[in-house]
């Protein structure tokens, strides 16, 4: 096969498959399902916890530490999910990403309200994070698998999802830790530049 050929088999297959997801969820995922309901509680909940819970006077913040966490593991799951190690069989809909509802809401919320308790606390971070990994991967990733939300292959582990959750919690917590720095670092040297530019030109 030469490169034009093998382009598209890949669409071809790709057809196939986003063909089959519709089918998938019309039949089996769709509003008549409780998985679909489970899918928008698991947003709307979430959200509006969030809502409610969050330090407006760190709005900032707290949303770039989560926007890490959201991004950094849609990623993961993406990259798992094509490479067949994990699977989430009921999405919200068909339209987005399979596992939508934790990637993007669910688990960066949680993760966001643990940041803020922490740090507003004075609590350490890195043991707690352990503590909700371990909830989000044996608890409620258990559970996910018995009722067909979640289906591992290839000797895909619920180890190895708590292994993820804390790493990727961590790699947050550290690039907003370094924005913070950064930013400190640039509202000091403006206000020095302030200072000495009052001081060059006294105001009488």
């Amino acid at each position: 096969m030469n490169e034009q050929d093998i382009l598209q088999s890949i669409f071809d297959y790709k057809e196939r498959i986003s063909e089959l997801r519709v089918d998938h969820w019309m039949k089996y995922s769709n509003w008549k399902t409780w998985y679909f309901w489970f899918n928008i509680l698991s947003i709307l909940i979430p959200l509006t916890i969030l809502y409610f819970k969050i330090d407006r006077r760190r709005l900032f913040e707290i949303c770039f530490f989560g926007l890490i966490v959201h991004v950094t593991w849609s990623n993961i799951d993406s990259i798992l999910s094509q490479n067949n190690y994990l699977i989430h069989p009921h999405g919200f809909t068909h339209f987005l990403p399979m596992g939508i509802t934790v990637t993007a809401v669910l688990l960066p919320v949680c993760f966001m309200l643990l940041y803020q308790y922490c740090s507003n606390k004075g609590k350490n971070f890195y043991l707690y994070t352990i503590v909700l990994s371990a909830l989000f991967a044996y608890a409620f990733g258990y559970l996910s698998k018995k009722v067909e939300l979640l289906i591992m292959y290839k000797g895909m582990k619920l180890t190895y999802l708590f292994l993820i959750d804390i790493a990727v919690a961590y790699i947050a917590y550290w690039v907003t830790k370094l924005f913070i720095i950064i930013k400190n670092q640039s509202s000091n040297k403006q206000t020095n530049k302030s200072s000495l530019d009052s001081i060059k030109n006294p105001k009488y």
